[in-house]
């Protein structure tokens, strides 16, 4: 059987694209700006988006069992988290420290029986409240919650679980990759969050509202806001490991 061939795109229809998804663009670079490195700026986010826009344009086949505009936003988020990612500035040192910090949540958990308290982590690590903050805001630029943790992409493409369990076109391609399991426990785990934990995350997932606004939202600062972010990234990253096993 013969692969349909792609629909060729004239320049003139790729510049209304680019124009029409160009909000769409603007809006996930803004989504995903808090805690950038120094390196780098909404810009250069902006600019990947629409590098991989033009990738999704380039290689979207209309035969496929998904929307241009769902192909081009997986392409479009995957170019800006990859932006993100290229810039390799976390040291070891600081990799060491948030994986030590997710133990220690880990691990009390386990103890208690209960969700720990950022001072009893702290606490356990001997370190200030402070510090803990400062190394839970790399799970936000680390990217920590993706299926690409679990070995698991689509199409070359990294995928976000958070972004998957949000948005009814992400669900079923859970359910091709056979991550129903996987779905349910996070949806699980998210309900288990302390209230202002899981309104963040309901915001800024289910409502696509960015840190600033979530801030606005529940009158907390937006560094706040990151904080509450990371914490709960690695509290689901420690649901998921028997997923890795």
């Amino acid at each position: 059987m013969k692969k349909a061939r792609k629909h060729k795109v004239s320049e003139e229809q790729k510049e209304r694209i680019v124009e029409q998804f160009l909000p769409r663009v603007k809006y996930y670079a803004s989504k995903y700006a808090f805690c950038l490195p120094p390196e780098l700026s909404i810009e250069d986010l902006v600019s990947a988006g629409i590098v991989g826009l033009l990738e999704a344009i380039e290689r979207y086949d209309p035969s496929m069992n998904a929307t241009l505009s769902t192909f081009a936003d997986f392409r479009i988020r995957g170019a800006i988290i990859d932006e993100i990612r290229s810039m390799q500035w976390a040291s070891k040192d600081a990799r060491k420290k948030l994986e030590e910090v997710r133990k220690a949540y880990s691990e009390l958990e386990k103890s208690f029986n209960r969700i720990a308290t950022d001072e009893e982590v702290a606490e356990r690590l001997n370190i200030t409240l402070d510090d803990l903050y400062k190394t839970l805001s790399m799970a936000n630029i680390m990217n920590m919650i993706s299926l690409e943790d679990l070995g698991v992409s689509k199409d070359g493409e990294s995928l976000d679980i958070l972004e998957c369990i949000s948005k009814e076109d992400d669900k079923d391609m859970l359910d091709e990759l056979n991550l129903k399991e996987l779905r349910s426990a996070l949806g699980s785990a998210i309900d288990e969050l302390p209230e202002k934990e899981r309104l963040v995350i309901t915001l800024y997932y289910f409502e696509e509202l960015t840190m600033k606004e979530i801030g606005r939202v529940l009158d907390i600062s937006e560094s706040r806001v990151c904080q509450l972010h990371a914490k709960v990234l690695v509290k689901l990253k420690n649901r998921m490991e028997k997923f890795r096993r």
